[in-house]
């Protein structure tokens, strides 16, 4: 799968990228949204996943998800789900 033109879907769809590093033999890409938030991008396969931050070093996986709608919603609920921690 391609992390640059899924970062440019995820943009046109409202979520701003911050960083982006393409898949390779040894390690998954990944799409940075924020700094808990990220998209992680398979080498093999089409079926990206949301991780989020829950505290240092531990990570909360979504689901791996083929339709970009319901990566959209994954997003979102990390996203929401960081700035409710970070309220705290």
């Amino acid at each position: 799968m391609n992390a640059q033109s899924l970062a440019e879907k995820l943009n046109k769809l409202g979520f701003t990228p911050v960083a982006l590093s393409e898949p390779s033999k040894k390690e998954d890409g990944m799409i940075v949204i924020t700094k808990g938030v990220h998209v992680q991008v398979p080498l093999h396969g089409d079926e990206p996943n949301v991780v989020r931050e829950i505290s240092k070093g531990e990570f909360e996986f979504y689901d791996a998800r083929r339709a970009i709608g319901k990566l959209v919603d994954d997003l979102n609920a990390a996203l929401q789900d960081e700035k409710a921690m970070q309220s705290c």
